[in-house]
């Protein structure tokens, strides 16, 4: 077994458990009224925005990788779409059932676990194909582009996000500047050799034009892109405002984005795409 496939196997167990132990976290976090959840609720909202968009014809078969707790899956239920939703953690795939055990949704949407690096699924199938909060968490971010793609139908759409590696809440946080991370990665791992384990798995960061790179490689061309998210701010890791501010403040740089204001537009936290897959010639 190659060196590659070893650290993809034990990234991926990493993540699976630190999922499993906070599944129910992920459910609360659309509830919750914080700056983070309220941008984790933003994102759920421009998406599924940019599924109407669209138009697809009713019954239109959607793949959503990485179904959480299920949310987004049921409202693309209830917009009649049908639905199959994967994700490598048992306790979200139940979570998923759960929230669609419910007369009108049930018929429209399947469930299993699957791998974003190795979907379980023949080429060309979906015509849309979702992955928010994925592609920060696995090993290979080519690869799991790739798969996304290719159970894509020619001129179907794929929906996906990443960390942004600019994003202002972090720059602004010397304990947290991009610019550190060798450090900081050297640093982890020291600890890693020694038994310190953090709780929470390290995540990718790609900047939106090493997200756009990645997508073109995998026979994928950019419709729509916007960044996401301004907060919390941190100063060495700590939090410098009450979530009322917090809020606020988001807010306000969030519209200032939307409004296309230079730098402002590519530093929210995260990066969000619409792309097309291509038609083959």
């Amino acid at each position: 077994m190659s060196d590659e496939v070893i650290c993809s196997s034990k990234q991926q167990e990493l993540v699976d458990s630190y999922f499993h132990s906070r599944a129910r976290v992920w459910k609360e976090i659309y509830e919750r009224e914080d700056v983070d959840a309220l941008i984790h609720q933003q994102r759920r909202s421009i998406v599924l925005r940019l599924i109407d968009n669209l138009a697809l014809p009713p019954e239109s078969p959607i793949l959503e990788v990485g179904c959480g707790a299920g949310l987004t899956t049921v409202a693309l239920a209830d917009h009649g779409y049908a639905v199959h939703a994967i994700d490598s953690v048992q306790a979200m795939v139940d979570l998923t059932r759960q929230a669609t055990a419910r007369p009108g949704t049930e018929h429209r949407v399947r469930t299993s676990l699957g791998d974003a690096q190795n979907l379980p699924f023949s080429d060309n199938m979906f015509s849309a194909v979702l992955a928010l909060g994925v592609i920060p968490w696995l090993h290979s971010s080519h690869n799991a582009i790739r798969e996304l793609a290719r159970v894509a139908k020619p001129g179907g759409y794929v929906i996906l996000n990443a960390d942004n590696r600019w994003r202002l809440n972090e720059f602004l946080d010397p304990a947290r500047n991009p610019l550190h991370a060798p450090l900081r990665r050297m640093i982890r791992n020291i600890g890693a050799r020694f038994g310190r384990n953090a709780s929470t798995p390290p995540t990718q960061r790609h900047s939106p034009m090493e997200f756009d790179s990645l997508l073109s490689k995998a026979g994928l061309v950019k419709v729509k892109g916007v960044t996401l998210g301004f907060g919390p701010f941190s100063l060495f890791k700590r939090k410098i405002f009450s979530n009322k501010i917090a809020t606020n403040i988001h807010c306000m740089l969030q519209n200032l984005a939307d409004r296309n204001v230079p730098l402002l537009r590519v530093a929210g936290a995260q990066y969000i795409v619409l792309a097309t897959k291509l038609n083959p010639r």
